[in-house]
């Protein structure tokens, strides 16, 4: 499980421009006109300066929504996912226990009451009131599946399921062998909360930061599908790793008998390491490198030849291609289907026989 660890914050306390922030600081939970919420407001951060952040949810819909006061602001911000302001609250000093303030609709002016009562006050800066248990243990229900709209890719039909951060494919064609690689893309899918702990303690680490919800990247669709064959793509961004948290696999499977395959085997290599990748073999390396001029500063690095390389089946031939570095270094080749014969096993015969030129 990736850790993520809180900036630990040692400088003295801030001195807030508002006397009413310090009481505002914690979880609460309230009304909004006569909608119940949950709100939290994190504690600053040297950092931040004099910048707030907080967050809430309707209880109904448990939906976090980012709250945020700027510097030598008065008023809480609402923000929708653009940065779009769909609100604006104004509250009270602290009295008897309770925060009371206005929720203001900044199109038509239109005020709602805000009235909020201590739930948990705030602990120290390390542990920020927004990420608390407190706050996130309801949002933290095991979600239902989402399917999507059916989508068409090569006169065929797939629609994506996902939970939380997994998503995966469901083929919408006939067939056992279908239903067999529909079971295996199912599997994919989170299966109870231990599954989603990553998912959780994301959302957590930034609502914890700036008070908005942020998630890995994730999507999955078919790259090839035909009659014999379907190859199914999955992508994750690691949210906030930069390039480095991209990580992509491809999966292919027979599509009559359901069979998943590695389709290395056929040419005589393995995908190894946990994804789709595999080192060229030798006499298909200095074929597909042969010509190929390398720039001085990708000689002595995996770019020039000595790398990993993913295997891709298209329509007009077989791709051989690495994951860019944003050197420039990386290589894409495509074999056509005519020129593949004779670097495949007597397995990869086989199983490209449908595609290969009849002698």
């Amino acid at each position: 499980m990736r850790r993520f660890l809180f900036a630990c914050l040692t400088l003295p306390a801030l001195n807030l421009a508002m006397a009413g922030d310090t009481p505002a600081q914690g979880v609460w939970q309230g009304t909004v006109g006569k909608a119940n919420i949950v709100a939290c407001f994190n504690q600053p951060s040297p950092t931040q300066e004099s910048d707030r952040s907080g967050s809430y949810y309707y209880t109904r819909y448990k939906t976090p929504i980012m709250l945020s006061k700027p510097n030598g602001k008065t008023l809480w911000q609402e923000l929708d996912a653009k940065g779009n302001t769909t609100g604006t609250w104004s509250l009270n000093a602290l009295q008897g226990g309770k925060l009371v303030g206005t929720w203001t609709e900044p199109k038509t002016g239109k005020t709602l009451p805000l009235a909020l009562t201590l739930l948990e006050a705030a602990g120290d800066r390390e542990h920020p009131s927004c990420a608390s248990d407190a706050y996130n243990l309801a949002l933290e229900d095991f979600p239902a599946t989402k399917v999507s709209k059916p989508v068409t890719f090569e006169d065929k039909q797939y629609r994506n399921l996902q939970v939380g951060d997994t998503i995966t494919v469901e083929l919408m064609a006939p067939g056992d062998g279908v239903a067999k690689i529909n079971a295996q893309l199912r599997a994919v899918l989170a299966k109870n909360k231990k599954d989603l702990e990553d998912f959780y303690a994301t959302r957590r680490e930034y609502l914890g930061r700036n008070g908005f919800t942020t998630e890995d990247e994730v999507y999955a669709d078919p790259t090839y599908w035909s009659p014999r064959w379907v190859t199914v793509k999955f992508y994750r961004w690691a949210a906030g790793y930069g390039a480095s948290g991209i990580s992509i696999k491809f999966r292919t499977w027979d599509v009559k008998t359901g069979q998943e395959t590695d389709v290395w085997n056929w040419f005589g290599a393995s995908a190894s390491d946990g994804d789709d990748k595999a080192a060229l073999p030798d006499r298909l390396r200095q074929a597909l490198f042969k010509g190929v001029k390398i720039d001085a500063e990708c000689k002595g690095t995996d770019y020039d030849g000595r790398g990993r390389f993913h295997l891709s089946l298209k329509p007009e031939g077989v791709s051989f291609w690495e994951d860019p570095n944003g050197s420039g270094c990386e290589n894409d080749f495509l074999m056509p289907y005519s020129k593949v014969g004779p670097f495949l096993t007597v397995k990869g015969r086989a199983a490209l026989s449908d595609l290969l030129p009849k002698n």
